[in-house]
């Protein structure tokens, strides 16, 4: 990220508690700060990059730390995932001490920074939002507000990367059940990614499963059932567990015993609201 910042023109103030990371920057022309506080003293915008809830707060908060040096109306952007409560707390510190806060939480590795093709999820107020936007979009294609409240873009980031841990599981699963059937891997990557991905009816299950709309079956529960039933079977004979498929067959059962039979499958989804008392 800062490397995109310096490329698109922007005076760049780098500080890193490992100060030999600086030194790249230094030799392309970045200025390098001795503390936190020096940094954000000569800077408009502080834009941090940092573990945890722990690391951020200390480094605002202490002595040498940014807020001891942010110039009042002086904006912070924070990459950083973080708890939501973490995030309310840094802009409550920031509105005691008269400068302003920006959630902006990203998406994407670390290639996708240096790309510039990151998404923000930014929260915050809309005007200071506007005046982050010039520095945003040298390291974003795609910069998504998602309200005024700091927690609402950590709380987005959270339900993001907890989608992205299902398909990391989900992928890893159905590479070890194709290995030990001893199919070809790469033929797998192939289809997930060629066919699955792009195809149409994924983007039809998000907008069903968003809308609660179970008519017009496509595969109705019953079909889900003998589908998993199968999937189970194989993965039993190979010795290969398959936690999702597990999941997913009981949450086809549930939709059953419900009188579900002949709706879409996505139907068995419910069975999340359901437990989570929303249903």
């Amino acid at each position: 990220m800062a490397q995109r910042i310096h490329a698109a023109g922007f005076p760049l103030i780098v500080y890193n508690r490992t100060k030999a990371k600086t030194e790249p920057f230094v030799a392309a022309g970045a200025t390098a700060a001795n503390s936190p506080k020096e940094a954000a003293a000569a800077a408009e915008i502080v834009l941090t990059s940092l573990l945890d809830d722990q690391s951020i707060l200390n480094m605002m908060t202490a002595g040498d730390g940014v807020l001891a040096g942010l110039p009042a109306a002086g904006v912070h952007m924070s990459t950083t995932t973080i708890s939501p409560a973490a995030s309310t707390r840094l802009s409550e510190l920031h509105q005691e001490h008269g400068s302003h806060y920006v959630a902006t939480n990203v998406l994407g590795r670390p290639t996708s920074a240096a790309a510039g093709e990151l998404a923000a999820l930014v929260a915050g107020e809309p005007e200071i939002i506007s005046r982050c936007h010039p520095v945003l979009e040298t390291f974003t294609n795609m910069i998504i507000e998602v309200g005024e409240h700091p927690a609402a873009a950590a709380r987005m980031k959270l339900t993001i990367n907890f989608f992205l841990s299902g398909l990391l599981e989900s992928m890893a699963e159905a590479y070890v059940f194709a290995e030990k059937l001893g199919l070809d891997k790469a033929t797998v990557q192939h289809l997930m990614l060629d066919q699955v991905f792009p195809n149409p009816a994924l983007r039809e299950y998000a907008e069903r499963i968003r809308t609660q709309y179970y008519e017009d079956a496509g595969a109705t529960l019953i079909t889900g059932l003998k589908d998993l039933s199968l999937i189970l079977s194989e993965a039993a004979a190979v010795r290969a567990p398959l936690p999702i498929a597990d999941i997913v067959r009981d949450n086809i059962l549930q939709g059953l015993a419900r009188g579900d039979d002949d709706l879409d499958w996505c139907v068995s989804t419910e069975a999340n609201r359901i437990a989570a008392g929303l249903s």
